[in-house]
């Protein structure tokens, strides 16, 4: 499956933490640390599903916006 082109400074997992109300919601939503929201803002992708499809049902982000490039 391919996953559609991002537009260059779209960061999904930024759009949804900012949803959420910010890194310390987002972090408490998935279970994790805020540093953990952190690297996933800075890598623009979150890697575990648990806590892709916890961020995407609290922030109303797709949660297939989370996932990374698929490469050619």
């Amino acid at each position: 499956m391919k996953h559609k082109q991002r537009k260059p400074g779209d960061n999904p997992v930024k759009r949804a933490v900012a949803e959420v109300v910010g890194p310390t919601k987002a972090a408490r939503v998935c279970g994790v640390s805020n540093s953990a929201v952190h690297k996933w803002i800075n890598q623009g992708s979150i890697t575990l599903l648990r806590h892709a499809l916890a961020l995407a049902r609290a922030s109303g982000v797709a949660i297939d916006e989370f996932v990374g490039e698929e490469e050619e």
